[in-house]
């Protein structure tokens, strides 16, 4: 089974810059199998199913000097989200929440978010953006202030990509 690796906040402009190639090496040193990576965006796909997320962050920190938040989801899972309703729509993003959510946090979101949204499997954020992604105050950053969580976000042409590629 393949997994990918959603890395957050590198290579975003001129900061947190990681090289590709190294996140690559990085990840066949620890032993993950038919390591490739897809743009310079964090994503790593790998077919080893006994990852280890506190091991990559602690790797990732040692190797490059600053806290990278990971979250690892399967080729299922990915595949579920892509079946979804409101993923075949225009401007969706995927946030990918580093735990899942409770009842609070889902009543919470229910509250606050006034775009056509789900949270699949407690996990996921798929939204449908009426604004574009650099419009809209429904960011990653508005996900991990509201829900005290890492998570990263990718959209919905990055995801189908990445599932490509699994």
């Amino acid at each position: 089974m393949s997994f990918v690796a959603l890395l957050r906040g590198i290579n975003l402009g001129a900061k947190n810059k990681v090289d590709m190639k190294s996140l690559k090496a990085l990840f066949e040193e620890m032993d993950y199998e038919n390591v490739r990576t897809y743009i310079q965006t964090g994503n790593v796909i790998f077919d080893n199913a006994a990852y280890d997320i506190l091991r990559l962050e602690n790797a990732l920190r040692e190797t490059y000097g600053f806290d990278i938040p990971v979250v690892v989801r399967s080729n299922e899972e990915l595949e579920e989200i892509q079946q979804h309703p409101i993923f075949l729509k225009d401007q969706v993003y995927v946030m990918f929440l580093a735990h899942e959510v409770s009842d609070e946090q889902l009543a919470l979101l229910d509250s606050l978010i006034d775009d056509e949204f789900v949270v699949w499997n407690r996990r996921n954020v798929i939204i449908s953006l009426s604004k574009n992604y650099h419009q809209t105050k429904f960011t990653n950053a508005f996900f991990e202030k509201k829900l005290d969580m890492a998570s990263t976000a990718r959209n919905k042409n990055t995801v189908n990509k990445i599932v490509m590629k699994m």
